[in-house]
């Protein structure tokens, strides 16, 4: 998966393994460059000369939902439910 992250400035290029039809298993962060028109059509260019594997883009000027709200995600550094829970000290769990 390719990320045009607006966010960031940046592209990001990812790989993920999941079983066929089912629910993502893993994703991995392979690269990040920055917004670099020239650098990135390199990058992309060298890719599909080494590999046949499918490119799915995605661009954060249209999100994509995952079909349900993430509150546990310990690949990438949330060890604890990001679920808003509304107490008088209001803090995250």
């Amino acid at each position: 998966m390719i990320v045009d992250n607006h966010l960031f400035h940046c592209y990001g290029f990812f790989l993920q393994a999941q079983k066929s039809g089912e629910r993502l298993i893993h994703s991995y962060d392979l690269l990040e460059i920055p917004h670099d028109d020239d650098l990135y059509q390199q990058v992309l260019a060298d890719l599909k000369v080494h590999t046949e594997l499918s490119i799915e883009f995605r661009d954060t000027h249209h999100l994509v939902h995952p079909g349900k709200d993430i509150v546990r995600d310990l690949m990438h550094g949330h060890s604890k439910y990001t679920k808003y829970k509304n107490t008088e000290n209001n803090h995250l769990y």
